[in-house]
C-alpha cells in the first residue's frame, strides 16, 4: 500500500499505529503517500487507487522512487526500491512504466 511505503520511507515500521507518530511526522507521511498514490493513478488499472489500497509492491516502490530524500530514507528501503526498479525493467512495457512514474529521471 502507498501508506506502508510512505511509512517505511520515513524509517517507521510499515504497520505502526498512526497515534504513535507526532503531528508533523504524520503530516509528512500523508503528503508522501498522497504523492505515491497520485503517481500510481497515472495507470488506468490503478486510477481508483487509494493510499490504503493494496497494489503490487514493486510498482508501489517504483512509484516512490522519485520521492526519496537523502538523509531520510533508510538504506534498506533505498535498496528495496532499487530492486523493485530492476524488476520493472523486466516488464515488457518497462519504458512506459518508468516514464509515467518518474519521467526522464527514472527512465
Amino acid at each position: 500500500m502507498p501508506h506502508e511505503v510512505a511509512l517505511v520511507m520515513y524509517g517507521f515500521d510499515y504497520d505502526i499505529n498512526e497515534k504513535e507518530l507526532s503531528t508533523e511526522q504524520l503530516k509528512n507521511v500523508h503528503k508522501l503517500r498522497s504523492a505515491i498514490t497520485r503517481n500510481l493513478q497515472l495507470f488506468d488499472e490503478y486510477k481508483n487507487a487509494s493510499a490504503k489500497k493494496r497494489v503490487e509492491a514493486d510498482l508501489a516502490l517504483t512509484a516512490a522512487y522519485i520521492f526519496q530524500r537523502e538523509g531520510i530514507v533508510p538504506v534498506e528501503v533505498k535498496e528495496r526500491i532499487y530492486v523493485a526498479l530492476q524488476q520493472q525493467v523486466k516488464n515488457k512495457d518497462w519504458a512506459n512504466i518508468l516514464t509515467k512514474l518518474g519521467g526522464c529521471e527514472l527512465y
